[in-house]
C-alpha cells in the first residue's frame, strides 16, 4: 500500500520562523469600539459552547485540555474586552465566525480537533500581523487547510484579502496546472518570476506549449528570467523530443550531457534507467536550491512510467516462466535502480501497463537490492543517495512484510537510526492532516513490525521521547499524540492486535429494512468487459436471479436472506458513468440503501468509484490497489466500513471467489470472521499464481495503521 506523495512547495514559498503563542497583550493595541449587542453575545456563547462541546467530545489528554481552557476563556474574552475592531466588525463577530467554522470544519473531517490549538495561534498571530509583511512568514509555514480556514474567517476584511492573494500562491505552489488560468490576475503581478519557475518545474509541459504559441505573456516573462530551470526548459521547447530530454534539462545546460548522449543510451534500457536514476539523486542531492527542485514531481511520475516500461511490465507478464527467463531485465541493475523500481511499485497502474509488482516480483526484486546493498552497506547507501523517497520505500516494504527482511540485513543499531531519521521528517514538513495521519498509518505498521528487536525499540523509543521533549513541539499537538502512540506501539506490541469493528462484519450492518443492497462499479476498457462477464457467469442460477435492466444487471438472491447485487454493464452507448449513475438513481428510487461497494477497475479508475460510495457503506471491495491513501479516503465516508484492498493487480481469480464467499454467507445471515474466511481461501486457491496474487489482499482487520489512527488520532 501506497502512501500518498508529500507535497512539496519550492524554496521560495517555504518559511523558518516558528510560531508562538503572542501574548494578548500585543493585540489589544487594534482599534477599539462598542461592545456587541446582547442578542449578538447569545450568537457568540452558543457558537463557542457548539465548539466547545465538540472538542472536548472528540480529544483528551492534559495538554489539548489547557489549550483550550486557555484560549476559549482566558484569550477570546481578553480580546472581547479590549473592544477591537478589523475593518469596521467587532472582534465578538470574528470570533463566531471563527467557532463556526472551525466546528464545521471538524464534522465534515476536513480538520482534525488536535490541530485547533495551532490554528487559534495562528488566527491571533493574524489579528497581530496582518498590516505588515511579518503575516507572510506565517502563512509560508502552515498548510492549506489552516489558511483556508482562517480565509474564510476573515473573508471581506483586510487581512482576508492578504490571505486571498497568498492562499492563491501556495495553491498554485501545489497544484502548478493552476498557473495558466490565474497568472494574469493583477494580485498575482508582483510575483510573475516564482509563478513561472513554479510552472516550469511542476508542468513543464504547459510552459513549452505557450511559448510555441508564442504567447507574449509567456515569452516576455521567460525572457526577463534568470532562473536556470526555466532556462533549461524553454530552450528545449522546440526539441520533438522533449518529454525525454526534458528530465536532462540541467545536465544539458551544464554541458554535462549531450542529445547524442541521450539517444545512444535510450538504445540499451538498463543504461538509460542507470543514467535516469544517477539524474535523480544528482538534483536531489544539489546544494543548488533551482537543481534541488527542479522537475521534483515530474521525476517520481516519471520513474514509475520508466520502471513500468522498461521492467515492471516484463517480469509480470512473464510470471509463469523460469525465473532466469523472468527477471533477465533487472540482472544487470545496481542497487540504485533496483530501489528505485520498488519505490514505483506503489499499487497503482498506469496507462499502458501497471506499476504494481506481482508479489513475487516484488520480492525477488527485494531480494537482489538487499545482495547489491551488502558491498556498500545500508547506511552509506542511503546516506548517498540523500534518503529520496525513503519513506515510500518503508511503506511499501511494510506492506509485504519485508521490515524484518531489512532489519536482518543491517545492524540494530544502525536500523534504530534509520528509522528515527525517518520519523524525525514528520515534524520537520509543514504536513497537512491527511499527510500526517497517513505517515502515521505507515509508521505504526512498520514499528509494530520491529518491536521484537530490543535494540532497535530502546533506540527509537529514546528519539521519539526526545522528539516530544523539544520545545517547538510542545503546541503542535498532532504530532504530540502521533510520537506518543508510536511510543505506545514500542512498550506494548499488543495495543493494536484487535478492533471490534474489523474483525468481524456482523450481517446486521449490512441490511436496511430487511434488504443487503451492494453497487458493483465497472469499466469501459477490455479489463472491464472481461471482468464483468466473469463476474456475471460466477453467480449460480440456484441462488441468485438474474434481470437485464439495459444499462445494468440485477442479481436477486432466490434463498436465505433478501439480497441485490446491481452491476453495470461497461461498454455501453451511455458509458460507465451514465451507467453506473442509472443504476444509483434506480436503487434511490426503489428505496433502497447501498451497504455494500465493490470496485472492479483498474486503480486509475478508483477515484471514479470512491466519489460514488456513500457513508452507508459497511463493507468496500477494491478489485484493486487499496493503498492507504486511497483507503483514508473511504474512511472519510465511514470509519467503521471493513474494507478489502489488494497490493498487487486485482485479479477475476481472486476477486470473483472472494466475493462469493462474502455473499454466500451474507446471504445465509452469518456473519463474517476475516480470519476464518482468509484462512479457507488460502487453503482453497491451490495454483502458485492464485496463492502469490491472493498473498497480496489484505482483510479490514490486517490494518495496523487504521487502528492506530482510530485509537490515538480520534480519527
Amino acid at each position: 500500500m501506497s502512501i500518498i506523495q508529500e507535497k512539496k512547495y519550492p524554496y521560495f514559498l517555504r518559511g523558518t520562523k516558528r510560531l508562538i503563542v503572542f501574548p494578548i497583550l500585543l493585540i489589544i493595541s487594534l482599534h477599539s469600539t462598542q461592545s456587541a449587542v446582547a442578542q449578538k453575545q447569545l450568537s457568540y456563547r452558543k457558537a463557542k459552547a457548539k465548539l466547545v462541546k465538540t472538542l472536548n467530545a472528540s480529544s483528551t489528554g492534559d495538554l489539548f485540555a489547557a489549550n483550550v481552557n486557555w484560549f476559549y476563556k482566558s484569550a477570546c474574552d481578553s480580546l472581547i474586552k479590549t473592544r477591537i475592531k478589523v475593518g469596521g466588525k467587532p472582534i465578538k463577530k470574528i470570533l463566531t465566525r471563527l467557532f463556526t467554522v472551525c466546528n464545521e470544519k471538524i464534522k465534515s473531517g476536513k480538520i482534525n480537533t488536535l490541530r485547533i490549538p495551532s490554528l487559534n495561534q495562528n488566527f491571533l498571530f493574524t489579528l497581530n500581523a496582518y498590516k505588515d509583511e511579518s503575516i507572510f512568514e506565517l502563512y509560508r509555514s502552515i498548510n492549506l487547510t489552516q489558511i483556508r480556514i482562517l480565509y474564510s474567517v476573515f473573508f471581506g476584511l483586510e487581512p482576508g484579502y492578504r490571505i486571498q492573494t497568498f492562499l492563491g500562491l501556495r495553491e498554485m505552489a501545489n497544484d502548478p496546472y493552476l498557473i495558466a488560468s490565474r497568472i494574469e490576475l493583477p494580485q498575482y503581478a508582483a510575483y510573475k518570476d516564482s509563478l513561472i519557475f513554479i510552472l516550469a518545474n511542476g508542468a513543464p509541459e504547459i510552459l513549452v506549449a505557450k511559448l510555441n504559441e508564442k504567447d507574449t505573456l509567456y515569452t516576455d516573462m521567460v525572457s526577463r528570467s534568470n532562473r536556470k530551470s526555466v532556462n533549461a526548459i524553454s530552450r528545449l521547447r522546440m526539441d520533438p523530443e522533449f518529454d525525454r530530454l526534458k528530465f536532462f534539462g540541467m545536465a544539458l545546460l551544464n554541458n554535462s550531457i549531450t542529445k547524442q548522449d541521450i539517444d545512444s543510451l535510450l538504445l540499451v534500457p538498463a543504461g538509460y534507467y542507470h543514467a535516469f536514476t544517477t539524474e535523480i539523486v544528482r538534483l536531489h542531492n544539489s546544494s543548488n536550491e533551482e537543481e534541488n527542485e527542479y522537475l521534483k514531481v515530474p521525476l517520481v511520475e516519471q520513474n514509475r512510467q520508466l520502471a513500468n516500461h522498461y521492467f515492471i511490465k516484463s517480469i509480470n507478464d512473464l510470471h509463469e516462466l523460469p525465473g532466469n527467463i523472468r527477471f533477465k531485465a533487472v540482472e544487470p541493475l545496481a542497487a540504485l535502480e533496483l530501489y528505485l523500481i520498488l519505490v514505483a511499485d506503489n499499487g497503482e497502474l498506469v496507462i499502458g501497463g501497471s506499476s504494481a509488482l506481482y508479489t513475487s516480483s516484488f520480492l525477488y526484486v527485494f531480494n537482489e537490492f538487499i545482495k547489491k546493498l551488502k558491498t556498500e552497506g545500508a547506511e552509506k547507501f542511503l546516506d548517498r543517495i540523500g534518503y529520496y523517497q525513503f519513506n515510500q520505500f518503508l511503506s511499501n516494504i511494510s506492506d509485504y512484510g519485508l521490515v524484518e527482511e531489512l532489519v536482518a540485513n543491517i545492524e540494530e543499531q544502525k536500523m534504530g537510526g534509520l528509522l528515527l531519521k525517518y520519523l524525525s521528517r514528520f515534524s520537520n514538513k509543514k504536513l497537512t492532516d491527511n499527510e500526517i495521519i497517513l505517515r502515521s498509518m505507515t509508521a505504526a505498521q512498520i514499528l509494530y513490525e520491529v518491536n521484537d528487536h530490543p535494540k532497535i525499540s530502546r533506540i527509537v523509543l529514546a528519539g521519539i521521547e526526545d522528539m516530544m521533549a523539544r520545545p517547538q513541539q510542545k503546541n503542535y499537538l498532532m504530532y504530540q499524540r502521533m510520537y506518543s502512540g508510536l511510543r505506545d506501539i514500542l512498550l506494548d506490541k499488543d495495543a493494536f492486535d484487535s478492533e471490534a469493528a474489523y474483525d468481524k462484519l456482523q450481517v446486521e450492518r449490512l441490511q436496511h429494512k430487511g434488504m443487503i443492497v451492494q453497487a458493483c462499479f465497472f469499466y469501459d476498457d477490455d479489463d472491464g468487459e472481461a471482468s464483468f462477464n466473469n463476474s456475471v457467469a460466477s453467480y449460480s442460477k440456484t441462488v441468485w436471479q438474474k434481470e437485464d435492466l439495459g444499462n445494468y444487471v440485477l442479481f436477486s438472491s432466490v434463498t436465505g436472506h433478501p439480497m441485490k447485487v446491481y452491476m453495470n454493464k461497461p461498454n455501453t452507448t451511455i458509458g460507465y458513468d451514465a451507467a453506473q449513475n442509472e443504476m444509483l438513481d434506480q436503487i434511490k428510487r426503489k428505496g433502497y440503501v447501498v451497504s455494500s461497494f465493490v470496485h472492479r477497475g483498474h486503480s486509475y479508475y478508483l477515484s471514479e468509484s470512491i466519489k460514488k460510495m456513500s457513508s452507508s457503506g459497511e463493507l468496500v471491495f477494491l478489485g484493486s490497489c487499496g493503498g492507504y491513501n486511497q483507503v483514508l479516503k473511504i474512511f472519510e465516508l465511514n470509519p467503521d466500513a471493513n474494507i478489502i484492498s489488494t497490493r498487487g493487480v486485482g485479479s477475476t481469480i481472486i476477486n470473483d471467489p472472494l466475493l462469493g464467499k462474502i455473499n454466500t454467507l451474507l446471504v445465509k445471515d452469518n456473519d463474517i470472521n476475516w480470519d476464518d474466511l482468509w484462512k479457507k481461501l488460502e487453503v482453497s486457491f491451490r495454483s502458485e499464481y492464485a496463492q502469490d496474487l491472493f498473498t497480496s489482499y489484505v482483510a479490514p482487520n490486517r490494518y495496523i495503521g487504521v487502528k492506530f489512527i482510530r485509537k490515538v488520532l480520534e480519527y
